[in-house]
């Protein structure tokens, strides 16, 4: 009897300790669990607030392309006065091959598996944002460190009286042939060329050209840090000598080889706006009638900027390659050199329009 009373008081005592561990326990939880909740909200908060600041969309983009076109031509249905037909300038049978990728020069090579130097390159990023007032948003496209080349390109220039169907080139109205060839472009540069970070390609922004429906408003800061072109080249098939000196008249082309051009920014915008606009009103009715056309107003200051140089060497030869093969002689009229080169447009003085424009209408 005596072992059952001693049992029953040690249960008794042993539910007691646990009732009043779990009290401890569940007041602890109550006492600082909400500590514990705004702490991890306040952390939360912090981390939307990093990803607000991040907001966007970044991309890489490492492609090649094969673009092939039969024929591309312009022309009007009904001529002018004394070519009342239909004609047509075009090119055809263009083939290209583009390849477009971070780049892979200089502190983006790759030099080791530790050190992956393309994977620096920056990617397109595209943003959207209002000013402070709301007055204002644009879309913002970074552009990327990028390597842009360009396959043999090879094409002839026509002009076509054909009237049905498409328009093709014959061998009496070809204007030509242009070739290309070794095209690279580096898009991005930086004062300190030994650090990938510190390359800028610039962006381009979109928005609108004014409040209300006027139109869009580009705006673009681009930085390249080389174009070369290994060559390119313009020339004939056949020659107009072949009517003076018969078969001792051959092909020939003219063109520049090693073709470089040193960093380049371009800078500035542009506004592209369509009306209709009677200048009859305006003009005392001696104006041109209605007329809807394409309006570009150019950003004042709009520039290009080339402080390097630009060289290449000046060739004549049989092949449009621009070589001695083929049995043909090449020769070199010389080299040229282009140093400090800037381009700006300014505001016009004394005209209608005050920014510089350019106006497409029909007739």
């Amino acid at each position: 009897m005596q072992d059952i009373t001693d049992y029953t008081s040690m249960k008794a005592k042993t539910m007691k300790k646990f009732t009043i561990l779990a009290i401890l326990v569940i007041f602890f939880m109550f006492a600082v669990l909400p500590m514990s909740v705004s702490a991890m909200t306040a952390i939360d908060d912090i981390e939307l607030a990093e990803i607000t600041g991040q907001a966007g969309v970044s991309i890489n983009v490492d492609v090649t392309a094969n673009l092939s076109i039969g024929t591309i031509a312009w022309g009007d249905s009904d001529g002018f006065t004394g070519y009342s037909n239909a004609g047509y300038v075009g090119i055809e049978d263009l083939n290209v091959t583009v390849h477009f990728s971070g780049r892979h020069d200089g502190p983006f090579a790759t030099t080791g598996p530790a050190a992956i130097g393309y994977m620096n390159n920056k990617p397109i990023t595209i943003d959207v944002g209002s000013d402070t007032l709301g007055w204002t948003t644009q879309v913002r496209i970074g552009l990327p460190t990028a390597h842009l080349t360009v396959s043999t390109l090879q094409t002839d220039i026509f002009v076509s009286g054909v009237t049905a169907g498409a328009p093709t080139s014959t061998t009496a109205q070809q204007l030509g042939a242009i070739y290309m060839n070794g095209i690279e472009i580096l898009l991005g540069e930086s004062s300190s060329p030994a650090i990938a970070s510190s390359y800028n390609a610039g962006y381009l922004t979109i928005g609108a050209a004014g409040p209300g429906n006027r139109g869009v408003n580009f705006g673009f800061d681009v930085n390249i840090d080389s174009i070369k072109i290994d060559t390119i080249s313009y020339g004939n098939t056949t020659s107009i000598l072949t009517g003076s000196f018969g078969a001792a008249a051959t092909a020939g082309y003219i063109g520049v080889t090693d073709l470089t051009i040193g960093h380049m920014n371009i800078d500035g915008g542009f506004n592209i706006g369509i009306g209709t606009l009677n200048t009859d009103a305006i003009n005392n009715g001696h104006g041109q009638g209605t007329i809807t056309q394409v309006n570009i107003l150019i950003h004042h200051n709009t520039t290009v900027t080339i402080p390097g140089a630009i060289t290449g060497t000046v060739v004549l030869a049989q092949e449009q390659e621009l070589t001695a093969g083929g049995g043909g002689g090449a020769g070199e009229l010389g080299n040229f050199y282009i140093g400090g080169l800037t381009a700006r447009m300014v505001n016009n003085v004394g005209s209608l329009s005050t920014p510089s424009i350019i106006q497409i209408w029909a007739h």
